[in-house]
């Protein structure tokens, strides 16, 4: 379980949504999606819905750095 976090905290760090993603990563929202619905508290939607409540906790900014739109395009 320490690895499937550890994962998913990596790559919303790392995920960039936008027209240049391989059809995968819509495969993989889709899939994810279904789980950050399902445990919001636990999850964050990241790119893949940038304005989805989960996300509001990344947003706040913490020693000057923020989830911001840009990161996503």
């Amino acid at each position: 379980m320490k690895y499937i976090i550890l994962f998913l905290v990596l790559f919303s760090f790392n995920a960039q949504a936008n027209e240049n993603w391989p059809p995968e990563f819509e495969k993989f929202c889709k899939v994810y999606m279904v789980y950050v619905n399902k445990f919001p508290m636990h999850f964050a939607a990241g790119c893949c819905d940038f304005n989805h409540p989960s996300n509001d906790i990344q947003k706040i900014e913490y020693l000057g750095d923020k989830f911001k739109k840009e990161e996503c395009v």
